[in-house]
């Protein structure tokens, strides 16, 4: 998934008003960006497969046992709400680190629907493309994620307007302003049809794909926040 990442940042907004939406973003995303500092650092890699080229979007053979286990996201989680904890220079309750927490350990549950089967528990389980692992493959339909995606994105829209308290929304609450939030949605679904349609190219993985993913995750996070702040 990746515009999925935004439907738990969005969901999880009316439970943690206090925690700023671009916050919640970065903690839904953290895996993947992980994934990629870890890539340029050689901890971690992603490849492209010529066979996953002709077999849907995603092409990529990933080895990131650290960031993308269970394990990994739990650590990850762990060290991004201690770190909000010392750095917010606000009042942070239980309930907010708990919220960033389960946010960052969410990106595992939605993995299994969509990714190969590269998902598992345990960086020492590995997570290479085996029958032993989980992953439903929806990424060999990328038209069927595509729409899924989109539609999950509508819903938690939804339940952010909804349930947000107004205070948490001003950045498009204003008046002349309304255009924001359709604009940042307009946006998620065009990278969503860039993801999933557009080839891989060009092959270099490690210094050119991981930098423009992790550039992405920072504007998503920034983006997403401008909902909240003017």
């Amino acid at each position: 998934m990746w515009i999925g990442h935004a439907v738990s940042a969005l969901t999880a907004k009316p439970f943690a008003p206090s925690v700023p939406l671009s916050v919640l973003a970065l903690a839904a995303a953290l895996p993947d960006a992980l994934s990629f500092v870890f890539s340029l650092l050689g901890f971690e890699s992603f490849d492209i497969d010529e066979d996953l080229v002709k077999r849907g979007c995603y092409p990529y053979v990933a080895d990131y046992p650290y960031s993308h286990s269970l394990v990994g996201m739990a650590a990850s989680g762990v060290a991004l709400a201690v770190g909000y904890l010392f750095l917010s220079g606000r009042k942070v309750t239980l309930k907010d680190e708990a919220v960033l927490l389960a946010v960052t350990l969410g990106h595992f549950f939605i993995q299994p629907p969509s990714h190969r089967p590269n998902v598992d528990l345990s960086p020492a389980l590995g997570n290479t493309i085996t029958p032993g692992n989980m992953g439903a493959s929806l990424y060999d339909h990328p038209l069927a994620l595509f729409i899924t995606e989109c539609l999950l994105l509508l819903g938690a829209i939804g339940v952010y307007t909804t349930f947000s308290p107004l205070a948490t929304r001003v950045g498009y609450k204003r008046e002349g302003y309304m255009a924001r939030l359709w604009a940042v949605v307009a946006y998620f679904a065009a990278q969503e049809a860039h993801f999933m349609f557009s080839p891989a190219l060009p092959p270099e993985t490690r210094w050119i794909h991981a930098p423009l993913f992790l550039f992405k995750v920072a504007v998503n996070s920034w983006l997403l926040g401008k909902l909240e702040t003017s």
